[in-house]
């Protein structure tokens, strides 16, 4: 041992001199489990500006999983289901498996850097064309996990005192630009509603096109939010995945609250026609048929789970050969088209749901810019 430091097999470890609070006096205490003697080296010095100042943290016996898993039970209750489905799912399929094994008092920067590594190489369930490892994740999704752990060691510092340090805000996220899809064009978009047109959901597509609602938005809605003789929509509740089952919130993802918006008159016609159809299917159906209300449900009633809509846009994309697109890219198509036609943009923010017009701005950046470019020029014709 020297000044403190020693190794012990592969790791190295330091010792400190703690307040033994039997005997009034000071007793040692080894700290194990560093990477390097230079890791091991800044715990002790940390530690031992700790003790002197009185606020050492005794480093606590539990593993990074049994802490994560009780601090999701502390949280869940204050998150929206779908958030707290989103950390879970991070916590039990990306922590957990590569970080869980580790004491919590022993988890150093190192780990999380390795930990970022591994997700950004492998981290994916998917297997590659070896079978080896996992396929690679996005940047974005191991920024989250990244951010997950933070919030939690965070609290372990702060609020639970069991942490010194949170290790997590010390290790910089991987960074990453994201994939962005150009939207359809229009004649993509009336390719793929013919493409669509003899499926009994044709209806929930062109909805989406013509609305610019999100996906879980238009699954919650009910008849009683179709006005048609005004035509128009109300907005107000939102479809999520969460735990393994589809359930509604009464609010949106924007947290815009209640909106509603116009239709156009084909659109409405359109709506008139699936709601015919899903008369018909309800006499077929007899007494399986289940009153839910819904404007979009199955041949029997039952609401739509979130992902099959996704899994059927692809599906049809495919067939029609169109580019990669996604579900939500409708909306995108949706904006691009008001912003690019003159609409104003907090307008459109409205239609979208954004409760700030700048969030808008911000993801529709591209667009906005083409519309400054014109401006200039319309300004300058009507003052010639």
């Amino acid at each position: 041992m020297k000044n403190g430091i020693a190794k012990r097999g592969s790791s190295w470890s330091y010792v400190v001199r703690v307040p033994d609070p039997k005997t009034g006096g000071t007793k040692p205490k080894w700290i194990g489990g560093f990477a390097s003697e230079q890791e091991a080296k800044k715990a002790r010095d940390k530690a031992r500006v700790a003790v002197a100042g009185g606020g050492y943290v005794a480093p606590s016996k539990i593993t990074v999983a049994e802490f994560l898993l009780s601090w999701l039970e502390i949280h869940s209750h204050s998150l929206k289901p779908s958030t707290e489905a989103s950390y879970r799912g991070h916590v039990t399929n990306h922590l957990i498996p590569r970080l869980g094994s580790i004491k919590l008092s022993q988890l150093r920067p190192s780990h999380v850097q390795k930990f970022f590594v591994d997700m950004k190489t492998s981290g994916g369930t998917k297997k590659t064309s070896d079978d080896t490892e996992g396929e690679p994740l996005s940047a974005r999704t191991v920024q989250y996990s990244g951010a997950i752990l933070s919030k939690a060691l965070k609290y372990a510092v702060e609020v639970d005192g069991i942490l010194t340090t949170n290790v997590a805000a010390i290790v910089p996220r991987p960074k990453g630009s994201p994939k962005r899809l150009e939207p359809f064009t229009p004649e993509q978009i009336r390719t793929f509603l013919e493409g669509i047109s003899g499926h009994r959901l044709a209806a929930l597509y062109r909805l989406a096109i013509y609305s610019g609602a999100r996906l879980g938005e238009i699954l919650a809605l009910n008849w009683n939010d179709l006005d048609i003789e005004s035509t128009k929509l109300s907005i107000s509740k939102n479809r999520i995945r969460a735990n393994g089952k589809s359930i509604d919130q009464n609010s949106t993802k924007g947290g815009e609250g209640r909106r509603t918006i116009d239709l156009d008159s084909e659109t409405i016609e359109i709506l008139k026609s699936h709601r015919r159809r899903q008369l018909q299917e309800r006499l077929l159906a007899g007494s399986e048929w289940q009153d839910t209300g819904y404007i979009f449900v199955t041949e029997f009633g039952k609401p739509i789970d979130v992902a099959t809509p996704s899994h059927l846009f692809q599906k049809t994309r495919k067939r029609l050969e169109l580019p990669e697109q996604r579900f939500h890219d409708l909306r995108h198509f949706h904006a691009t088209q008001l912003l690019k036609a003159g609409i104003p943009l907090h307008v459109v923010a409205h239609r979208l749901g954004h409760r700030d017009a700048m969030v808008t701005a911000t993801i529709y950046a591209h667009v906005t810019a083409e519309q400054s470019e014109k401006a200039s020029q319309v300004f300058a014709r009507a003052v010639e």
